[in-house]
């Protein structure tokens, strides 16, 4: 019997803190600031899942967990020039929506809510974009430095022999 292919696996980690906090934090917005958020979370993840599926050409599996969305790689080993695409990915997504919102305000009136989703994006996207355990700028950085560690013992060997 055929096994069902998915698109894509979806896992909550700590299901009722998650959906708890998630339930709360919609609850009490009465700005919408949190829904807006969270869809530019979700446009986030989509960026690493496009790249993820062009990687490996594997289903992805996204996680859900109280502090936020992550990939799950699931033992699938990808080079350092990969991991930083992957990682790249999300950010871009992020900035380029802010770009976009940028550009689409310089022939149009502003809009409250045009105006937060740019600066969602921009938070969003500069914030994955520093270099702390678990963000992308994490992961970035440190296949930078593999990537860049290997290079110079390259050169170091190439000029002894």
């Amino acid at each position: 019997m055929k096994q069902p292919h998915h698109i894509l696996a979806v896992r909550i980690a700590h299901p009722v803190w998650t959906l708890f906090l998630l339930a709360l934090a919609l609850a009490v917005d009465h700005t919408g600031i949190v829904r807006l958020g969270l869809l530019c979370s979700c446009l986030h993840e989509c960026g690493h899942l496009l790249v993820w599926v062009l990687l490996t050409r594997l289903p992805p599996t996204l996680m859900i967990c109280p502090t936020g969305f992550c990939l799950s790689l699931r033992g699938v080993v990808l080079t350092p020039k990969q991991f930083i695409i992957l990682a790249a990915a999300g950010p871009a997504v992020n900035l380029v929506l802010a770009a976009g919102g940028i550009a689409w305000l310089l022939g149009h009136p502003a809009s409250y809510r045009l105006c937060y989703f740019i600066a969602a994006n921009l938070l969003l996207g500069a914030f994955n974009l520093l270099p702390i355990h678990g963000l992308d700028g994490w992961q970035i950085n440190s296949n930078l430095g593999i990537l860049f560690h290997f290079k110079i013992q390259t050169q170091k060997h190439s000029r002894v022999n």
